[in-house]
This record gives structure tokens, sequence and C-alpha cells, in this order.
């Protein structure tokens, strides 16, 4: 079977116009009050918390919509277990999705059984010849956690501690923790101008769990100008039992 090079998709191109306007990287120089807040945070280390989340399941969903009609939709399912060395992912399009993917479903399936790794993918109902070794499906289970690292930053998947890390200073207003400080909530609502002049309105909100994962999310980017919306929701579990396949 030809070796397949594993998809290494950007999910955060998903709500670019919400979360990377609303909160991006930012000089350290700043210093975080002193308080539960401060101590949360400092605590956050990519490290610690891939050891720590053993399994984990994840739901991105996005829509895309102009002038209060859907024209777009993308919902991706992740699923891992570290312990068992196991990926699952299956992602669904349509519309304006559709295209900018190139299918309307595609499922992977890759695991380690005994000393060979068994990899499946399917793609509009179509199986495709796959052949992963076991550094492809550590690869493929990191992506649970980030798709890329940027000026020492993991970023492009549901780990957000880095952010935090980098932005909790500057953006400490829009922070707060809930009462058994375990779950710290950001949420802000933003107005700017993009390149062409429009102006893009954005609600976000997010929580993160004591790892830097985050827990859920929930960011509504507007063009006004253009009546554009796009809607991101991410929901995710940690630690927990997961209904592992063995065939697509």
């Amino acid at each position: 079977m030809e070796k397949q090079h594993i998809p290494m998709r950007n999910k955060l191109s998903l709500f670019a116009l919400g979360f990377l306007g609303a909160f991006a990287l930012t000089s350290c120089a700043l210093q975080i009050p002193d308080g539960d807040i401060k101590e949360f945070v400092e605590q956050i280390d990519f490290a610690h918390a891939k050891e720590q989340v053993v399994t984990g399941t994840s739901y991105i969903q996005a829509i895309y919509s102009e002038n209060d009609e859907e024209k777009g939709r993308i919902s991706i399912t992740t699923q891992i277990d570290q312990s068992d060395k196991y990926y699952f992912s299956s992602t669904e399009a349509s519309g304006s999705y559709t295209e900018e993917y190139n299918f309307e479903q595609q499922q992977i399936l890759c695991y380690a059984e005994e000393d060979t790794i068994q990899a499946f993918k399917k793609t509009n109902e179509n199986f495709e010849d796959v052949t992963y070794n076991v550094d492809d499906l550590y690869q493929l289970i990191s992506t649970f956690f980030y798709t890329k690292v940027e000026g020492g930053y993991h970023q492009g998947a549901v780990y957000y501690g880095d952010y935090v890390v980098a932005n909790c200073a500057k953006y400490y207003p829009c922070f707060s923790l809930n009462e058994n400080k375990t779950i710290l909530t950001y949420e802000v609502n933003t107005a700017q101008k993009n390149t062409e002049g429009d102006e893009i309105v954005t609600m976000h909100h997010f929580e993160i769990d004591a790892y830097g994962m985050i827990l859920s999310l929930h960011t509504k980017s507007m063009v006004m100008e253009k009546n554009i919306v796009i809607d991101t929701t991410i929901d995710c579990t940690y630690n927990t039992q997961i209904d592992k396949k063995t065939k697509l």
C-alpha cells in the first residue's frame, strides 16, 4: 500500500475571524495580578497536560451563514486514547466547506494492535489504502492537542494553555474562576476592521481546565456590512471511557 501523508488541517481556520482577532499572542511584559487566577495560570504546562490527558473526545462545529441563510457547515469529532495508542476522527462537511475540504465525509481510524498498526481511511464511503507506522500514530494523537508550534506556543487544536499564559496579564479583566477554582473562563466582545475596511463584531467565550485544555468554546463573528456570520462551538471531555472502533 502507498504511504499516506497524515492530514494536518489547522482547525483554527474554522473560526479565524473570531478567536485570532479577539485573543492574539502578545508580549509577556505585563504581570498577572497576585491571586487565584495567577496561581491557576502559573500551573499550566503543555507537557503536564499531555501526560495527564490519557483519553479525550473533542467536537468542533462551525456554521457559515450569509443573510441569515446557512451556506456551509463543518463538524469534526476526534477521539484519542494515549495508553492504548488509539486515534479516530470523523469530519462531515456541507455547502461551502465541501469545496474547501473536497469531501462530504471522511473518517480516519488508527490504533496499535500487538506489534502492528491498523489504519483505515474512508472518504465519501470510499476506502483508501493507507499505511501508518507507530510514529505516524503518535503524530495523529498529538494533533488532538495541537497542530503546530509557533514561537514556542502550541496552537491549532484544543490545548489553549499557551494562549492563556501569554495573554492573561493583558486581558486579565476578561478572565474569571469558578467557585471551586477548577475552571478558568475567558469572555470578551470585540469590534474591529478587517483589511477591506469591514467591521467585524466578535462574541467570544471559552472555558479551560487546570491543564489548559478546552472544556467548551463559543465564538460568533459577524461581518456587519456583508451580513456574514461564522458561529463556532467546541465541546470536549477528558479521561472518560471511549467506545473504540476496530473497523470503519
